[in-house]
């Protein structure tokens, strides 16, 4: 029981200093407890810090570390491709570019002759090879000619293209596209690969120039996969940080199952996005994880939240706050969109009743998680400026409550997916090249690689032949989508 200082001069009545000691022992105990509090909400704080991963909060899988991930396949299977899945293997070819016969000369049980017996069918076998790579050296010579009527000394003009006395071709240019952008190699080691198919070793500025012919080839290419992007009906949406030179710069994609946009900017908000020339153009639905940005006023489209990013902010609050509004929000959302799917698959839309039930359940749940997130510590203020300092599962409980429509929003439309994968797909090779290579060495070799991976992501995606096609367009400059 705490004693207050009036109880304890009462006690102690006409022993003043007795009852000074107990007024300081109690002003002492009643600041150790405020700074207990305080100390307990840091060690909370602290542990949920330590205790988030992909499963849990919006960092990538990449910042595990060591953690063994969540094996998903059922145990007592076969080893291999899962159930259903049509697999791969060399398919025998119609028309083979070499066949060699062999023939049978003496039988192998009498030793008699058999060079002129007919055959009475073949066996065939097919080995898959590959050729040795080489380079192949085109020389295109231009004549010089002096004609006979006025004298004047004339030449043939070369080809478009052919300018240098030595040069890489476009099929150079193309693979040093392929190596670079989708493979992901470094120069140093794209160097090498040549080195060892072909032996011919390249520079690091004849590659990074290849690399820039690239680009410049595949300008209009890029305007024109923007432009499709802008008329889509339902886009996705994300943006990472990189590291460009000494600075941080933002890569913002725009992207569905069918197109992507790349382009990178100092500013990760709206600033960046309007000056890529899309989401300022954009009527549809987009798809995003709810940063602030995308949520300016000058924006004219609908919002859709990623499902997946609040399952694991969720599942966040479950672990370290032990809320229980949580954990049934979790239930929700797979829930509700299991339905969504079905609903689908069955091409019927949930009824009206249907909707309002799995409304009128999300309601239900943000109020009873209201009592909850109330008693919740709050962190103190680190500044003077801003809103008060609110809990995790207290701002995720009015963000789902502002943000109810945008959330919910795949359960009415079927065109609206329940997470934003697709956005984050096309943007993390992005981060694995930013891995692979340490950084951007400069903000043009950035925005080139924005171009390039965003033509190659775009011919992955419409199931055509990245090499062929980049070979095509940089022979004869022309794009490599139709509007």
């Amino acid at each position: 029981m705490e004693l207050k200082p009036d109880q304890v001069l009462y006690i102690c009545k006409g022993d003043t200093e007795i009852a000074d000691v107990f007024t300081l022992l109690l002003e002492q105990n009643r600041t150790l407890l405020e700074q207990n509090q305080k100390l307990e909400r840091r060690v909370h704080e602290l542990e949920r810090q330590l205790g988030q991963n992909s499963q849990n909060s919006s960092k990538p899988p990449s910042s595990d570390g060591f953690r063994k991930p969540k094996n998903s396949r059922v145990a007592g299977g076969k080893k291999g491709a899962p159930k259903g899945h049509d697999g791969h293997t060399l398919r025998f070819a119609e028309c083979p570019d070499e066949i060699i016969v062999y023939t049978l000369e003496v039988c192998s049980c009498c030793q008699t002759a058999l060079q002129s017996v007919p055959a009475l069918a073949h066996e065939a076998r097919q080995v898959f090879d590959l050729p040795a790579p080489r380079v192949v050296v085109t020389e295109h010579r231009s004549e010089h000619k002096i004609c006979p009527s006025c004298g004047v000394k004339a030449r043939a003009p070369f080809p478009e293209g052919v300018h240098a006395r030595t040069q890489y071709g476009a099929s150079f240019s193309a693979w040093t596209t392929y190596l670079s952008v989708y493979q992901l190699l470094p120069l140093e080691r794209i160097a090498q690969c040549y080195e060892d198919l072909c032996g011919c070793r390249p520079s690091e500025a004849t590659l990074l120039a290849q690399l820039g012919k690239a680009a410049s080839a595949l300008e209009a290419t890029e305007i024109q996969i923007r432009e499709q992007v802008r008329k889509l009906p339902v886009l996705h949406a994300d943006e990472t940080g990189l590291r460009v030179g000494k600075q941080i710069k933002w890569m913002h994609v725009a992207s569905d199952s069918q197109w992507t946009f790349l382009q990178i900017h100092e500013s990760r908000g709206s600033r960046g996005m309007d000056e890529a020339g899309v989401l300022p153009h954009f009527t549809g639905v987009l798809v995003h994880d709810s940063y602030a940005s995308y949520f300016k006023t000058h924006y004219d489209f609908e919002h859709a939240l990623c499902g997946a990013h609040l399952l694991r902010e969720c599942q966040g609050i479950v672990e370290h706050d032990k809320h229980e509004w949580a954990k049934q929000m979790h239930t929700f959302l797979h829930e509700a969109w299991k339905a969504a799917k079905a609903s689908r698959n069955a091409q019927q839309p949930l009824t009206a009743d249907g909707l309002d039930q799995w409304k009128d359940r999300y309601d239900a749940i943000l109020k009873s998680g209201e009592a909850e997130w109330a008693q919740d510590a709050l962190r103190e203020k680190t500044g003077p400026r801003g809103r008060k300092m609110g809990s995790k599962a207290s701002n995720l409980g009015k963000r789902m409550n502002t943000q109810k429509p945008a959330i919910l929003r795949f359960l009415s439309d079927a065109r609206v997916p329940f997470d934003n994968n697709q956005a984050e797909r096309d943007i993390r090779m992005t981060k694995v090249k930013h891995k692979i290579s340490g950084c951007f060495r400069t903000e043009q070799g950035a925005k080139q690689f924005a171009r390039l991976r965003s033509v190659i992501s775009t011919l992955m995606k419409q199931g055509k032949p990245i090499l062929d096609s980049l070979t095509y367009a940089l022979r004869y400059r022309t794009s490599l989508v139709e509007c």
